[in-house]
């Protein structure tokens, strides 16, 4: 029987601390249909609170918890919360980087620990995270890459594991971390026929499709904010990096310098973001034909156009329109 340690917060959200705990309870189910003679289940599921109280009220329920102790433990699962600004995040920040050590002695006992959509700010803030790679929900990319710019970030992945770390994308992306944890624990055979139970694509493994440009974003540099609109006002036209820098007095090192300090990005990667960006808006609302695009989000060669919009969401124009389009 493997013990379970789902870690409750204030704020976390109750959505998914019951998913994480209903999937466990079917992995139980599929376990005893498998092997009816089983005489104990699978998994056992526990819920500690990171300040150790008794109970946590979140939304409509209230969860009756153990004081965080990791000594039993075989899996520990950190949930997202619904803290989406700054203040907020800090102060789950603050509570997890007290509880540093209880997660470090249970990672030196080899111990896989998880955290799912904005869990991984609470996972990141134990330092455990400090220099592997991670993921977090794709509209508090920025954030996470503000706060800790030690971790390698990669938001495009729905599920990323780094040395029994695992992290996952945003809200429901919490369905493919488990799906990843029973494929470690109980093999791929087990783990597809989970997927099969919860209605999800095992292959889904990237949340590229849904991204879009965070207006969530710490924006600290007001001549960014500037650069930022210029290019979103121009973004139909033939801009070059020359122009850009001309215009805001800037020599083009500087301009991509403060740029990428800013966003993570050059200017003229986060044109191509902008342009890709408005394309699958008209794509979500319109049937205007694809080559139609073109002048719209600033491309002349249909070709080249479908292929970069390949690159940023994984999927064709077409494909995108086919799912997506709001009908």
């Amino acid at each position: 029987m493997i013990q379970v340690s789902i870690v409750l917060y204030p704020g976390v959200a109750s959505g998914q601390v019951c998913g994480i705990a209903d999937y466990f309870r079917f992995c139980n189910d599929l376990a005893r249909f498998q092997q009816p003679d089983m005489t104990e289940p699978l998994y056992q599921v526990q819920l500690m609170e990171i300040n150790s109280q008794s109970q946590l009220q979140a939304g409509m329920m209230n969860f009756q918890c153990q004081p965080l102790d990791f000594q039993h433990s075989q899996l520990i699962v950190i949930p997202g919360s619904y803290a989406h600004s700054s203040t907020e995040l800090k102060v789950v920040i603050s509570m997890f980087a007290q509880a540093r050590e209880h997660f470090l002695r249970a990672y030196q006992r080899d111990i896989p620990i998880a955290a799912s959509c904005n869990g991984s700010f609470a996972l990141a803030a134990t330092g455990l995270l400090d220099g592997k790679t991670a993921t977090t929900c794709w509209f508090l990319a920025e954030f996470f890459r503000y706060f800790f710019p030690q971790v390698q970030l990669q938001v495009d992945h729905k599920v990323a594991e780094h040395t029994g770390l695992y992290t996952a994308g945003a809200t429901n992306a919490y369905i493919q971390l488990c799906l990843a944890l029973t494929q470690q624990l109980q093999g791929g055979r087990f783990s597809q026929q989970m997927a099969k139970i919860m209605l999800t694509d095992p292959h889904c493994s990237s949340q590229t499709p849904y991204l879009t440009l965070s207006q969530m974003t710490p924006q600290r540099d007001e001549k960014i904010q500037q650069i930022q609109q210029y290019l979103q006002d121009h973004l139909a036209e033939n801009i070059e990096l020359t122009q850009v820098a001309n215009h805001f007095a800037m020599t083009q090192r500087t301009l991509i310098r403060r740029f990428k300090q800013s966003t993570g990005d050059t200017p003229m990667a986060y044109l191509q973001k902008l342009r890709i960006e408005k394309a699958k808006q008209l794509l979500e609302s319109s049937q205007l034909p694809i080559e139609d695009l073109l002048n719209v989000v600033g491309y002349e060669d249909l070709s080249s156009f479908r292929k970069l919009f390949q690159q940023y969401t994984s999927l064709t124009p077409k494909a995108y329109r086919d799912r997506f389009y709001l009908s």
